[in-house]
This record gives structure tokens, C-alpha cells and sequence, in this order.
């Protein structure tokens, strides 16, 4: 008789522990857990960076700790401890004692940087936007159509950021970015007890790099696999443009000048070939003009060098608000009809996609999707590899 019900009730056990089994295939994206078990690993689909140097992530069952490394000059890390809803909360003792924690997956977030809505958007998150510094400048459609719907608020931006509007709004996250800590948002949101996330992808100096942030977000929701996806396709795409580039011969890459004199700072920036704009000019087939001042990181330069040293280079890509003629560019300084690529009608700005809010998308869409970016350049720089090109963000200036 022992047998028999010993027997029972490993059959009424097994089917159980099959199920438990079978939903920890995957994260969990929406509710928390109801029987917390501290053998179970309650994260099998992982996040890992592969391009991104200024984050990490470290997984344990029932947590990942998340360090954002270099979040802006002179910055301590920022630890981040991601807890599964439903599981214990790690003792903070463990931990250094600015490391925030936060349950998972988070649910309302404010965003303080547009390159953040592309981010959500592709994970499917969207609903989860309640706010954002300013509507100024969104360019992302379904974010657009939100703020015309009245369904979000403006809390500002800076060290007047509206905290009290923020504590309202009573979100899980805010996601800000650091620049100087003495004007940023973040140490006021902090001191006000707001759980706040650095997003430092602005400090990657690769294409890529900075696109591998994605992944970043998708840890707050427990997404890890779809951010994965679309980054691996991201990476395919953009290799794929790469190697169409590669097999271009030194002697026939076009030298391209990059960026024009910008008054504020009374410089002209040159990029190195260690930087986000340097790599991608060379991964698109070309050589960087004035190269030689700017060997690895960038250098500002007056006027008058970028003149004489750029005078001749064979394309001429600006990055430059506002300007989207050759007329208005002649308005800033009459000097830049000189310019050889002006002759040659290579002279291009990533003013293609802006809209009635003056919101560049290369400056939201481009940073997550390098690889449409870099396939725009080709096509500029070698038309012959991709004659039938759509323009995403480049346009030609007539």
C-alpha cells in the first residue's frame, strides 16, 4: 500500500516539476513568480556584449547585477541590481553603496534621451512610456502619435528636470544620461529617491557599440532574447555593407571631410579613426581628411586648417542642423563654395529624415540601426556597390 501511493504521488509531482521546467525556457516578461525556488535559474535567456565595452552584466538566479562602467568623464560605475518580482531581495550589505535595486521586469519608465524610443519601440514597449524630457525633436512615428494623443508628459530635462511632476508620474525607471553632474538630471532625481539608470551608449566610440544598447533596456524588462535577435540582424546587415566596402583598393577610397566650423565651440571637429564618425567613414570604404592631426581620437581645428588640409577632399559629409542647400551653407561663410566637393556635387548633410518638429531620425533611428547608416555612406561614397539605394538619413545638398 506504500508503494502504491508513493507511486501516486510521483506521478502527481512530475507533471509539475515538467511544467516548472517548461516556462523557465524562456524569462519572465509579465507577472512575478509565485513559488520562488533558489535552485531554479529564473533568467535562462542572457544578455552578453559583444561590441559594447562600457557595460556588463553578471547573472544569478534569481538576480543580474548590471554595471554601467563609464557613464561620463571622471564617473565611479553605477551598479544596477535586477531582481526577479516575486524572489528575495538581495542584502545591500553585498553590494558598493551607490548600487540601486529595482524588481524585474520594471514596468513604467521616463526617457530622457530620443535614442532611447527606438529602444523601446522594437522591443514592443511602448505602452510602458509614461514621459520624456521634452517633445522637442521625437522623430520615432508611434511616440509621436502618443504625444499627440496627450498620452504622455514633458517633465524637462538638466538639474530642472521637474522632480515633483516626476513623483506624480510615479514611474519604475527613469532612464537618463550623463554629461556633467553638476547640470545633468540624474543626482537630482537620486537625491529625490527616483530609481534612475544611466544609459552611457553616447560613450562608445564604435557603431555598433552604440547600438548594442538595446540590449541594456531589454534587461529592465527581462527581453534579453529579443533584444539578441534584432542586434545579431543589426550586426548581419552591417557586415554585410562592410565587406562590400572592404574589397575597395586604398588608391580608389574617396577622402572624406567631415563636420564644418560650428560657431558655439570656434572649431571645426575632425573625427579619429578610434571614433564612432572615423569608423564608420572607413567601414563605408573611405579615407578621413586631415587624418593626420587626428590620428586615433578627434581634434577641433580652426577654420583655416580644415580649409587649406580639406580644400580638396572628394566628399564632404556635414552633420550639420538646419542646413539643407548650398545656399544656406554659403550663409554661414561664403569660404565653403570653395571647397572641391561643392564643385563635384558631393556635399551631403543626414537631414533626409527630418520632420515638421525639426527631429533628425538619424540622431534616434541611426544610433540603433548603425548598419542603415553605414549603407547610406557606401552608396555615397561607391555608388557602384549599391546602384539601387534608398536614402535613409543622407541627402545630397543641390
Amino acid at each position: 500500500m506504500k508503494n502504491i501511493v508513493s507511486i501516486l504521488l510521483f506521478m502527481l509531482i512530475v507533471p509539475t516539476i515538467a511544467q516548472e521546467q517548461v516556462e523557465l525556457t524562456q524569462n519572465l516578461t509579465d507577472g512575478c513568480v509565485s513559488d520562488y525556488d533558489e535552485s531554479v535559474d529564473y533568467f535562462p535567456e542572457k544578455a552578453t556584449f559583444l561590441d559594447a565595452t562600457n557595460i556588463s552584466v553578471v547573472y544569478h538566479n534569481h538576480y543580474k547585477v548590471v554595471t554601467v562602467l563609464d557613464a561620463f568623464d571622471g564617473a565611479e560605475p553605477f551598479n544596477y541590481v535586477l531582481v526577479q518580482c516575486g524572489t528575495p531581495m538581495p542584502s545591500a550589505d553585498n553590494f558598493a553603496e551607490n548600487t540601486q535595486f529595482i524588481e524585474v521586469p520594471t514596468g513604467d519608465i521616463i526617457t530622457l534621451s530620443t535614442t532611447q524610443l527606438p529602444h523601446l519601440t522594437q522591443l514592443g514597449l511602448l505602452d510602458n512610456l509614461v514621459a520624456m524630457d521634452s517633445f522637442d525633436y521625437v522623430n520615432t512615428p508611434a511616440v509621436r502619435e502618443k504625444i499627440d494623443g496627450g498620452d504622455l508628459d514633458a517633465v524637462g530635462f538638466g538639474s530642472g528636470i521637474n522632480v515633483e511632476l516626476v513623483l506624480n508620474i510615479e514611474p519604475d525607471v527613469v532612464m537618463a544620461s550623463g554629461f556633467d553632474p553638476d547640470t545633468d538630471a540624474h543626482p537630482v532625481l537620486l537625491e529625490a529617491g527616483i530609481f534612475t539608470a544611466l544609459n552611457a551608449s553616447w560613450r562608445e566610440v564604435t557603431p555598433l557599440g552604440r547600438a548594442e544598447w538595446i540590449k541594456y533596456v531589454a534587461l529592465f524588462y527581462n527581453v534579453e532574447a529579443q533584444a539578441t535577435e534584432i542586434y545579431d540582424d543589426i550586426v548581419l546587415s552591417y557586415n554585410e555593407a562592410k565587406l562590400l566596402a572592404a574589397e575597395i583598393p586604398e588608391e580608389a577610397r574617396p577622402t572624406v571631410l567631415w563636420n564644418r566650423f560650428w560657431s558655439p565651440r570656434e572649431a571645426w571637429t575632425i573625427p579619429g579613426a578610434q571614433t564612432y564618425a572615423g569608423t564608420l567613414i572607413q567601414d563605408a570604404g573611405g579615407r578621413i581628411a586631415l587624418t593626420e592631426l587626428a590620428p586615433d581620437d578627434s581634434v577641433n581645428i580652426s577654420f583655416e586648417v580644415a580649409y587649406e588640409g580639406g580644400l580638396d577632399a572628394d566628399i564632404w559629409s556635414l552633420d550639420a542642423f538646419g542646413i539643407d542647400s548650398l545656399d544656406a551653407l554659403y550663409a554661414e561663410d561664403s569660404r565653403y563654395a570653395d571647397f572641391g566637393a561643392v564643385a563635384s556635387g558631393n556635399v551631403w548633410n543626414n537631414n533626409l529624415d527630418v520632420n515638421e518638429n525639426g527631429g533628425n531620425n538619424y540622431y534616434e533611428l541611426g544610433v540603433t540601426r548603425p548598419d542603415l547608416v553605414l549603407r547610406d555612406l557606401v552608396a555615397i561614397f561607391h555608388p557602384e556597390l549599391l546602384p539601387d539605394h534608398e536614402f535613409v538619413f543622407y541627402r545630397r545638398l543641390q
